[in-house]
């Protein structure tokens, strides 16, 4: 998922634009876009989202405290906008710039979540889903989320994918299960797989993907 963050009139807006395909960007999304001075973002989202003339770019690497420092001293002068990907405040820069600014300088401004997405493709309804994410390694007991819950999901990275998950647990728990992988959701590449448990040794995935687990009844 997409997001952005803008500055007027000394406000911060945090915008949700969709997993990825531009087209998905809400029209208050695109409407605020319209009207920034500064976008910041990396290459690859402001080529999509934040080309316009007369604006300034500022690209994000690794340089995220800096770019905060330099908005700091933007923010009530310019309009600055954030692209940033992700759900808005799912484990997302979002999160960082409100903790940062204050809840009372954002408003977050909501799109399409990339798991929303992932369950319209595959046609079933997401309501008693828990979703985690051990993106970046996040320290979280793989097997316990499989003991505690029959349906969730989980954000994956390279480092921590279906093999990582395997070497995890080991073996299925006990139960019929479901399985999906989602990887580059609402773009050309998009990959929507039903694979099961044997499959997770060399099931050929994308740099982010998520799982999608459903344990059923026998």
């Amino acid at each position: 998922m997409v997001n952005f963050i803008i500055y007027m009139d000394k406000k911060i807006y945090i915008i949700g634009c969709g997993p990825g395909a531009k087209d998905l960007i809400t029209l208050r999304g695109k409407k605020v876009i319209k009207e920034a001075d500064v976008i910041v973002g990396s290459r690859r989202l402001i080529a999509d989202f934040g080309r316009k003339s007369g604006v300034r770019t500022l690209v994000l690497e690794n340089n995220y405290q800096n770019v905060l420092e330099d908005v700091d001293r933007l923010k009530g002068i310019q309009r600055v906008v954030f692209l940033v990907s992700g759900d808005p405040l799912f484990h997302s820069l979002g999160e960082r710039i409100i903790e940062r600014f204050g809840s009372e300088s954002c408003e977050v401004i909501p799109g399409v979540s990339s798991f929303q997405y992932a369950f319209c493709q595959i046609k079933k309804s997401w309501k008693d889903y828990r979703v985690f994410s051990i993106h970046g390694d996040k320290g979280m007991d793989i097997s316990k989320i499989f003991k505690e819950n029959d349906r969730f999901i989980l954000f994956l990275d390279p480092g921590h994918n279906l093999k990582f998950i395997k070497s995890q647990i080991g073996s299925i728990p006990k139960g019929k299960y479901r399985f999906y992988v989602a990887s580059n959701l609402s773009m050309p590449t998009e990959k929507m797989s039903g694979i099961s448990f044997v499959d997770f040794d060399n099931f050929p995935e994308e740099s982010l993907s998520l799982l999608i687990v459903r344990r059923e009844d026998e």
